[in-house]
């Protein structure tokens, strides 16, 4: 039982998220190692020094652990209500005892990435005699653990009752605020873990680096990374509209108005990091490099959106063409410079959604 449970659950959380778990762990450490001055270990060990003597850092931490224990069960529920996943209700046969343990095995293992690291976290926190810290560390992570695993055996017993999930009426008129409504009731959490990743590390490269020693082409890989991360909000709103939104199509719109519904959509979503590259300039920044930075991260979300229409894509596929679209951009930051770059990305974002929008219901599945 435990291996169908892994199967059914933990596998394809790993086969959808896998690639964008590591592609975040090695930037992380590639940013930091060029920008610290000092070795990966040495960074990661002052890193988790500080953790454990200051409680705001703590804090800061749980919160982002917390946000992808959130991830990872959101994504959990949603393969439980899959109508092929429906034999997962035999676990409703167990005692409470057994089915709270097997799930929390499952969460224990999507907990993986965190492990990785928290190994490191101990290990430091033993060396330097942190051993409170070490056991407030483990004990939130096994709390976390547990608390999944008893929601997730609340969803389970659901299955028997026969109760899925309603999604609320929308009070909205327009595109954007329907899609901006969805964002805020569904995906609020995934989109605060983008906005804290990609500002929180924009700002700590930013910030440790005087304008003596500025280095805009790696704040703006971080941006890059940052906005293109918005992909997965881009790809949720779109499946949204597939499901519940396609009678949007027959309203007397014109073709314009629904890509500027659309654009400003892509803005909304990438505010926190506009007004943090506000801020920045021009202490920390050239007013001249945000502005650039700005336009290149909305023409991207711009073509994200777009891309959408081209055709149905898998999640996998969607993102591997935000990797392609990543490595376009690094070209472009290497030869030809940034403005041609989001000229060029605005420019296509345009002619494929005026090529592509009413084509694309013709693709569905």
């Amino acid at each position: 039982m435990t291996r169908y449970l892994l199967r059914s659950l933990v596998s394809p959380f790993f086969r959808e998220n896998g690639g964008l778990i590591i592609f975040i762990y090695t930037m992380t450490v590639f940013i930091v190692n060029s920008q610290s001055g000092a070795g990966v270990y040495e960074y990661h060990l002052f890193l988790v020094l500080g953790t454990f003597r200051h409680a705001g850092m703590m804090s800061m931490v749980f919160l982002l652990w917390f946000l992808y224990t959130r991830k990872f069960t959101a994504f959990v529920v949603t393969e439980i209500y899959k109508p092929e996943n429906m034999f997962l209700h035999v676990f409703n046969y167990l005692s409470k005892k057994k089915q709270t343990g097997l799930l929390f095995i499952a969460t224990f293992l999507l907990m993986i990435p965190v492990w990785a690291y928290v190994i490191f976290i101990v290990r430091t926190g033993i060396q330097y005699g942190y051993i409170g810290g070490v056991c407030l560390v483990i004990g939130y992570l096994l709390l976390l653990c547990l608390l999944s695993a008893l929601w997730l055996g609340n969803r389970l017993r659901h299955i028997a009752e026969g109760n899925a999930p309603v999604l609320k009426s929308f009070k909205f008129t327009s595109m954007t605020g329907m899609l901006l409504r969805y964002i805020a009731t569904k995906q609020l959490v995934t989109w605060t873990g983008l906005k804290i990743f990609t500002c929180g590390l924009l700002y700590l490269i930013a910030v440790n680096n005087s304008m003596k020693y500025y280095d805009g082409q790696t704040i703006f890989i971080v941006i890059s990374l940052g906005i293109l991360g918005n992909g997965i909000l881009v790809y949720r709103c779109r499946e949204f509209e597939d499901v519940y939104l396609n009678f949007y199509r027959t309203m007397p719109v014109s073709l314009s108005m629904r890509f500027l519904e659309y654009a400003l959509l892509d803005f909304i979503l990438i505010i926190p990091e506009v007004l943090l590259l506000v801020l920045l300039v021009p202490k920390h920044m050239p007013l001249t490099d945000a502005a650039i930075f700005f336009l290149c991260g909305y023409s991207s979300m711009l073509l994200m959106t777009s891309l959408t229409f081209y055709r149905h894509f898998t999640k996998s596929q969607f993102y591997k063409i935000l990797s392609v679209v990543l490595c376009v951009q690094y070209i472009f930051l290497l030869t030809v410079g940034l403005p041609a770059l989001y000229i060029s990305l605005t420019m296509i974002a345009i002619a494929l959604f005026r090529w592509r929008y009413y084509k694309y219901e013709t693709l569905l599945p």
